[in-house]
């Protein structure tokens, strides 16, 4: 039981910090997790955006495919939120999320623009212009990188033996 007002061991101090540091790692190493299925990920979006840019009627079956790879990483996306928690706007691990957001949204797009309710001239040459995931894809597989170098970072000056 603890003294209100009295601070506690220094050895108790010492045993938070590294099960704090513990559970960050576990944190991030499960959000490394999520980042190597997204990218994964990105050769079938890259396809379907592809198949939904092509002129004429896009297959019903790109239409399956798309929602099912947009749900996907929507779901990668919620996972990625949790793990984060109040993260940073300007962290890695928030960055990470903001991208497999943008890759869910992109993917459902072109969906959207392949699959009108009403078509014009206008959506068409929309539809037409897309050209795959881009640059946030790049960036996704370079996020990725830098927290698999952090996580090793951390391992080695931290000294956190690995979980089970």
């Amino acid at each position: 039981m603890r003294i209100p007002g009295r601070r506690p061991r220094r050895s108790a101090d010492v045993a938070a910090a590294k099960n704090s540091a513990a559970a960050r790692l576990v944190a991030l190493r499960s959000l490394l997790e999520v980042a190597t299925r997204a990218v994964a990920l990105q050769p079938a979006a890259e396809q379907i955006i592809g198949a939904c840019t092509q002129p004429g009627d896009t297959p019903a079956q790109v239409a399956r495919q798309g929602g099912r790879v947009a749900s996907d990483y929507c779901r990668l996306h919620g996972w990625a939120l949790d793990l984060i928690g109040d993260a940073d706007r300007a962290s890695l691990e928030f960055r990470v999320a903001q991208l497999l957001h943008y890759h869910a949204e992109m993917i459902d797009t072109c969906i959207k623009l392949a699959f009108p309710k009403f078509r014009s001239p206008r959506l068409e040459q929309r539809r037409l212009a897309l050209r795959g995931l881009g640059e946030p894809a790049r960036t996704l597989r370079d996020a990725r990188a830098a927290l698999a170098l952090w996580i090793s970072d951390l391992e080695r000056t931290d000294r956190v033996e690995p979980p089970p």
